[in-house]
């Protein structure tokens, strides 16, 4: 029996309970903070559990799936930041932006996401550009270790999580150490900046009260209402050294006229921001297929190009083009009609779980239609990645059943640093939490 299934066992044995049990869950959800858009994150009566040693394995593969990306698009074109946005199709409004080079490291924060599969995980996305979830991990966990049922298993099982706020905090006020400003004040200031109408700003209040208890001076600010005056970016009548930026660089495009002073500031460097624009270039979802490519073979080592094979699945743009599949060369888009079951279609600079049709879920003329008109544009098709499923406890019509959920792990990057994860489930193949699947936090079992 999995760890999961002795979970749900528990629960199953006195329903009363457990329907006692999520109640206050929900309003316990709420009380703690966490929330999305206004209302307590959707989510499951237990939490995710992993093996230690698959732990292990997916932590490692994605920090050095990510540390590999973030070092190549430093290195692929002769370091050409333009040559590169060019090849992924990145925007045109945003080019001018990812290629100011404030310096290194263009990503101190990050989250993967991740199917473990019976043969190790597989990485289908990377998301440095304003990642979400670490604050909702750590404070779900919390009330999760509340919980009774979560307390009997905890008795006889060794399980673990590992909280991210803390080192999230040390990666911030180390970047803007490394950077080596002068502060604007005696002790510096950090904004997390985000438009103040989010889904996720419950999120950004969490981590507020972390930076809080670590004994750093941290605000909550919209990027429509900071300044810039005399060299420094002011939110109100404070003066900010360090932006952790909440805000995805291609809504601050949307509202470039709005968010004036914001961009400015980055412009001059007037702030350290964490992360910088630059981190778009490795999170691209087309940056998978680059990593692929003839054009980046040199940049890896042959351990590095193995890992690719093994915990990327096989990435291309949308074009018209010879490739090899399947030992031979093909015509790709004839191919990707003909596979469609296969496969899985998306815009590169997409978000949310939008826009991404699953092959086999998608009828065949909407999969040419999808294809035919991603030709031109900053499109993907990606290898389709069997989706795990775990059965979770749902309590609905005052009944508690067991649902078979699909399961995404999203490890978080924070500098290298021991941090913990979040998982997505739904029962939907596209998993995502704006897209109406829910959110358990992460542990460690063994």
């Amino acid at each position: 029996m999995t760890p999961g299934e002795s979970y749900n066992q528990l629960l199953l044995r006195d329903e009363a309970a457990t329907r006692e049990q999520a109640a206050w869950f929900r309003d316990a959800l709420a009380r703690a903070g966490v929330t999305f858009d206004g209302e307590p994150m959707r989510s499951f009566l237990r939490p995710h559990f992993v093996e230690r040693a698959a732990w292990n394995l997916v932590r490692d593969q994605g920090r050095r799936l990510l540390e590999t990306a973030a070092r190549v698009a430093r290195q692929v074109f002769d370091g050409d930041a333009s040559r590169l946005c060019a090849w992924l199709g990145v925007p045109e409004a945003a080019r001018p932006w990812v290629a100011i080079d404030p310096g290194p490291p263009d990503v101190v924060l990050s989250r993967l996401d991740a199917f473990l599969t019976p043969a190790g995980a597989r990485f289908i996305e990377i998301n440095s550009d304003a990642p979400a979830g670490f604050g909702y991990g750590d404070r779900m966990a919390a009330v999760f270790q509340e919980l009774p049922a979560f307390r009997a298993f905890a008795a006889r099982h060794r399980v673990a999580y590992q909280a991210s706020g803390p080192a999230l905090v040390a990666s911030v006020m180390h970047a803007w150490r490394q950077a080596g400003r002068a502060p604007a004040r005696a002790n510096p200031v950090v904004a997390i900046v985000d438009y103040a109408e989010v889904k996720t700003r419950a999120d950004q209040e969490i981590l507020k009260d972390v930076f809080g208890a670590e004994g750093v001076v941290c605000v909550l600010a919209d990027p429509r209402e900071v300044a810039l005056h005399q060299g420094y970016l002011f939110a109100g009548d404070r003066a900010i050294d360090v932006v952790y930026r909440r805000a995805v660089l291609s809504e601050l495009l949307e509202r470039a006229a709005d968010v004036k002073a914001f961009l400015e500031a980055y412009r001059r460097g007037a702030a350290v921001f964490v992360n910088s624009f630059r981190c778009h270039l490795s999170e691209d979802k087309a940056f998978l297929a680059l990593l692929q490519a003839p054009e980046c073979a040199r940049f890896l080592s042959e351990g590095e190009r193995a890992q690719i094979r093994m915990t990327v699945p096989w990435t291309s743009r949308i074009e018209e083009a010879r490739v090899e599949r399947d030992g031979r060369m093909v015509d790709l888009v004839p191919w990707v009609l003909a596979n469609r079951a296969r496969l899985v279609l998306k815009p590169a600079h997409g978000y949310g779980g939008r826009a991404v049709f699953v092959g086999d879920e998608t009828a065949p003329e909407a999969w040419e239609r999808a294809v035919r008109d991603g030709l031109g544009q900053a499109w993907i098709v990606q290898e389709r990645v069997a989706i795990p499923e775990e059965r979770f406890p749902v309590v609905e019509d005052d009944k508690v059943t067991l649902s078979s959920l699909k399961v995404n792990v999203n490890p978080f990057y924070v500098a290298g640093a021991e941090v913990g994860a979040v998982t997505r489930a739904s029962r939907d193949s596209v998993i995502n939490v704006s897209a109406g699947g829910g959110s358990v936090p992460t542990f460690v079992v063994g």
